[in-house]
């Protein structure tokens, strides 16, 4: 996977930036007075989740516009371009890690009204399972990074994330996480498959936000502590299934 690029600060890179810095900040201090108001240093917890879920939804919605706009900036300053094309999905056989929590909530705002939610479930139950035991045989095998060992074996056992269509496209597309969003490669989709993940031949590269917006995305997740969400997409959607009536009366549509 290639190294993170330093963008070049264009007028749509800087108005993407700046976007993003504003509505961080903006939902950072909002969460800042509702602990202080509590005196906690967590704004949310069970108790008031319901009646936050609008505010995180509308917030988690601006993030990820706001985000795609970052992309359409930085995107093209890839010398070798993207290869990505609708329909490919080769990289949805990855364990999904690294979500941020609001992005976990508006996730599943939307797949509780579907039908198949049950199956998404036990799809997610049966990854988490399989990616434990990876983890567990790694650490075991006293493997130097062991997380790491169990995400690229992960990727060898080729199953396809619960949320793809039989067409090979994503059936939640519009509100996938930022950690489906920022994952590229400049190689042809025949080259992003596990025989090739860690050779010259796949040059997949994440788009990286700059290291103040990180902080600010990190100040305003650690507001959500006391939920004690799981940082990996399939664990979340199975913890945000065990809150399902803190959901009633929400619709996402």
């Amino acid at each position: 996977m290639d190294e993170e690029q330093n963008y070049f600060p264009t007028l749509a890179y800087n108005r993407a930036v700046a976007l993003m810095r504003a509505l961080l900040v903006s939902e950072k201090d909002r969460l800042d007075k509702l602990a202080s108001k509590k005196e906690r240093l967590c704004a949310l917890d069970e108790d008031n989740f319901s009646l936050e879920l609008p505010n995180i939804l509308n917030f988690c919605e601006n993030y990820q516009n706001y985000f795609m706009k970052y992309l359409a900036a930085v995107l093209p300053q890839h010398e070798n371009g993207v290869q990505c094309r609708a329909g490919c999905g080769n990289c949805c056989h990855h364990y999904p890690m690294s979500l941020e929590p609001f992005e976990l909530v508006r996730l599943y705002s939307h797949i509780r009204l579907s039908p198949d939610l049950m199956s998404f479930c036990e799809a997610c139950f049966f990854r988490t399972k399989r990616y434990h035991s990876l983890l567990s045989s790694a650490e075991k095998a006293g493997e130097e990074d062991p997380e790491d060992k169990a995400l690229v074996s992960y990727f060898g056992m080729n199953l396809n994330c619960p949320f793809i269509l039989k067409s090979g496209s994503c059936g939640v597309y519009g509100y996938r996480p930022v950690t489906c969003r920022m994952y590229f490669s400049e190689t042809p989709s025949e080259y992003c498959v596990p025989e090739y993940l860690l050779t010259d031949k796949n040059r997949s590269f994440i788009v990286y936000l700059p290291d103040d917006v990180e902080a600010l995305i990190a100040d305003v997740s650690a507001h959500y502590k006391q939920l004690s969400l799981p940082e990996s997409l399939y664990e979340g959607i199975l913890a945000m299934n065990s809150r399902e009536p803190a959901f009633a009366g929400v619709n996402e549509e």
